[in-house]
């Protein structure tokens, strides 16, 4: 495909090394155009030109198996040929956590959405046979070169060029893990005009193709075995598009059940200066989490837990620092004192808390969530407009040692209220905490709630 002059100077510009940034001020264009113009050139959505395949080290250094369902990499990870160069790969922390935990040495991991190969160059160093997807031939490409190195191990490597929604050439019943890692709908372009692409289809259409891949990764997959899906959410008009919940459902429908919802705290949101202040400005919080959901191909049954929360015991914290970001970081002994206060500073302080009161003209009312659900709902429409209602919720592991998501079934219950848009979804980890009803060491620790933050629009 040719390219016009004007994209000729971005591509060389890049090939000389200027930041994003850089060529940004100096064309008056922004990331999604530049992305674009590399995507026609190259193939692939990749952040340099200029490739080193230098390896320093084949394995991370001072690694710890995560045992919380809060996990936080602050370095991304640069071992073997792992780099951040491919847009929106994940960190291959995330992939070896998963091998480790969910999988045995000679096992067979399937990634439908390979990209350049992190999970793939993950099985090679773990000793897991691995079959890599990609819609992207040139994806393919970069996997191999990533692969391209020497180790003590001979797994078997298989990379294909293909499509999530057709596994054909799988057989039932034969994958022992799948990971992978989506794209976001359209939010960033894996390619430049693939008609097969997932990441040019809107929101709807999307997850129309993704309930197929759902169908189809519970076909292959084995009983008892795992696949593991990392996800975010998008922001639409400055209100939460909860795209991480409605893909989970769609995993759900196909038959999965879930063992682990784990969430992802990401770093590349600043606390401070532009961002910051916009944040504070029009009032959104910026997103710092997506989750990483392990489900299970099982036939046992999720019972439901009911509980009854009353007597919230509160004190109201003026002088709190404002949370700019979607995980909010908490003791065990202040969270709700934290919660509530940050809550009330920054929407109103004309608030009410559902469990121990409930007055229609409050501003601000919070509830944390209890078998009196269908109660708070009647209420709710009672409440005024433009009022803000935050639902503090949780996952719940049942003695199954399944997980009971309460946030995917309150937004499932509210989402065709039009009289409520969901605005937030807010991530409370919660250090030294845990719900877990057992102590199953195969079991990660629960340690974070969510905040589901609904505003009144009619």
């Amino acid at each position: 495909m040719k390219i016009n002059t004007f994209e000729k100077e971005i591509i060389n510009d890049k090939a000389k090394g200027l930041s994003d940034q850089e060529i940004g001020n100096k064309y008056n264009i922004n990331l999604k155009q530049i992305e674009k113009i590399i995507t026609k050139e190259k193939g692939i959505n990749v952040t340099k030109l200029n490739k080193s395949k230098k390896i320093n080290n084949l394995f991370p250094k001072d690694f710890k198996l995560e045992n919380n369902t809060v996990w936080s990499f602050k370095s991304r990870g640069n071992w073997a040929t792992h780099n951040g160069n491919y847009r929106g790969n994940w960190s291959p922390y995330i992939p070896r956590n998963v091998i480790l935990r969910y999988s045995n040495e000679n096992d067979t991991v399937l990634d439908y959405f390979c990209g350049s190969g992190t999970t793939a160059v993950e099985c090679k160093l773990l000793n897991r046979n691995f079959i890599g997807i990609d819609i992207n031939e040139k994806a393919i490409e970069l996997a191999r070169e990533n692969l391209d190195f020497q180790f003590l191990f001979s797994s078997n490597i298989e990379l294909k060029v293909g499509d999530a929604r057709n596994l054909d050439f799988i057989k039932d019943n034969s994958i022992d893990l799948i990971c992978a890692h989506p794209p976001y709908a359209n939010i960033i372009n894996y390619t430049y005009d693939n008609k097969y692409d997932l990441s040019h289809l809107n929101i709807n259409e999307f997850l129309t193709e993704i309930k197929k891949i759902a169908d189809e990764s519970y076909r292959v997959l084995k009983e008892n075995k795992y696949c593991a899906i990392l996800i975010g959410d998008t922001r639409k008009n400055k209100h939460i598009v909860p795209l991480g919940f409605w893909l989970i459902e769609k995993y759900l429908e196909a038959g999965f059940k879930i063992k682990e919802i784990v969430i992802k705290r990401q770093h590349n949101c600043k606390t401070t200066g532009f961002w910051y202040k916009n944040s504070i400005k029009y009032n959104f919080l910026l997103l710092a989490h997506e989750y990483l959901v392990v489900f299970e191909k099982t036939k046992k049954k999720v019972q439901y837990h009911d509980k009854n929360v009353s007597n919230i015991f509160y004190l109201i914290d003026e002088n709190i620092y404002l949370e700019s970001t979607t995980v909010w970081i908490f003791n065990k002994e202040e969270y709700i004192n934290n919660i509530i206060s940050n809550l009330v500073k920054r929407y109103s302080k004309n608030y009410c808390i559902y469990n121990n009161n409930f007055h229609e003209n409050s501003d601000l009312i919070i509830y944390f969530y209890d078998k009196n659900f269908n109660s708070f709902i009647k209420y709710m429409e009672k409440v005024k407009n433009n009022s803000i209602v935050a639902i503090v919720c949780e996952d719940i592991r049942e003695e199954n040692n399944l997980i009971y998501s309460e946030p995917i079934f309150i937004e499932k219950e509210l989402r065709n209220n039009n009289n409520f848009k969901i605005k937030e979804i807010v991530i409370i980890a919660i250090n030294n905490y845990s719900n877990n009803i057992n102590n199953n060491k195969n079991n990660l620790n629960i340690n974070h709630k969510y905040i589901l933050i609904y505003q009144k629009v009619n």
